[in-house]
């Protein structure tokens, strides 16, 4: 047998390593149905826990997350409805004896569909077909289940394959199940795992598979979640619609600034929306050089006519003869001009005289 390689980070969206465990010893029980890549899990816990950390699983199967976590250093407690050791309790997935809140990674691989016949317990989802809403209800209860006993901004990540019988219809739980995480936590990645299963190389599969016109599993889906409550938490829906209309609205910081002339504070700026409805009259202006200079007297003794204080000229406030100068007498009157020698219309000789007759040029 082969030495293994040694295990390393995963730096792609494509995993894959050559065997189902690592190191010299053995992670769960490699004869268990269905078993879980211990080195996809241990690439999980170094990315996305810490040492002390509390890890859960559960559906712990052969218990290959646990012995994970504990080479790791982290806590660990997994639950199944059919237990294979003793430090599994005999838990269904969709109703965990554990307080809101305390694990900081789950870590899930569900059943994919009827493939497998894990055990007898009516619990057991694996007796449920992925083609019926039964199996969807089931998953999607053992997501909420997984996001109550999580904390806040930690990770999960689930393990899952799409399901594919001759003479049915193509089921592609990976991108059903990706929909239903959605509704609980905020998607991180997806990664694709390739798998090495013997029964992949066997002739006739393969020969059975090309001649039929379907493919053979080859890999699956690692879907990579996150809680988040205030982003992603299916309770929030309101609080955060209202948090972002508040926080959306324009704001003014009022701030005290003192005039260096006057040293008197400034008045506190005002909002957008209180300086477009209100309107404040601006102050007279403060008379400058220039117009105390008009204040003083012509030579001769009399003020300018234009000077502040001085007797307006007429007519100078505006256009209508009709009205009045502040202080002084009405406008005169201006005469129409009289049209001149040539002008149409006007009695005489000349170019502007009108034509006789009644016809329309001039002409009986």
């Amino acid at each position: 047998m082969a030495a293994k390689p040694p295990l390393k980070l995963q730096a792609t969206t494509l995993w894959e390593y050559p065997s189902q465990h690592y190191g010299p010893g053995m992670q769960g029980d490699r004869n268990f149905p269905g078993a879980t890549p211990s080195w996809i899990v241990w690439n999980l816990l170094q990315r996305y826990t810490r040492p002390g950390d509390l890890v859960v699983d559960p559906m712990a199967g052969s218990g290959t997350t646990l012995d994970v976590a504990r080479d790791l250093g982290r806590r660990a407690l997994g639950y199944d409805v059919s237990p294979q050791r003793g430090d599994i309790f005999n838990v269904d997935a969709r109703r965990l004896p554990l307080e809101d809140g305390k694990a900081d990674f789950v870590f899930i691989d569900p059943p994919y569909s009827t493939h497998i016949q894990y055990s007898d317990d009516p619990r057991c989802i694996g007796r449920l077909d992925a083609r019926e809403p039964a199996y969807w209800d089931a998953m999607r209860r053992v997501a909420a289940e997984a996001f109550r006993v999580m904390k806040d901004r930690r990770y999960m990540a689930v393990y899952v394959s799409d399901s594919f019988r001759k003479g049915k219809p193509f089921c592609p739980i990976g991108f059903e199940l990706f929909a239903v995480l959605r509704q609980f936590f905020k998607p991180v990645d997806i990664i694709a795992v390739v798998r090495h299963n013997a029964k992949l190389r066997r002739s006739n599969w393969q020969r059975e598979a090309v001649q039929g016109n379907f493919f053979l599993r080859g890999f699956n889906y690692l879907l990579i979640m996150k809680k988040e409550l205030d982003t992603h938490s299916p309770t929030r829906a309101v609080t955060t619609t209202s948090r972002r209309a508040t926080a959306a609205a324009p704001t003014t910081v009022a701030r005290t600034r003192r005039n260096p002339r006057t040293k008197a504070p400034a008045p506190a700026a005002r909002s957008a929306t209180s300086a477009a409805t209100a309107r404040v009259p601006s102050a007279p202006a403060t008379p400058g050089r220039h117009d105390r200079q008009r204040r003083k007297k012509a030579p001769g003794g009399k003020p300018r006519k234009n000077a502040p204080g001085g007797k307006p000229r007429k007519g100078a406030p505006g256009r209508n003869p009709r009205e009045k100068s502040p202080g002084g007498p009405p406008r005169k009157k201006t005469r129409a001009r009289k049209p001149g020698k040539n002008a149409p219309g006007r009695k005489g000789r000349g170019k502007g005289r009108a034509p006789k007759g009644n016809g329309p040029c001039g002409t009986s």
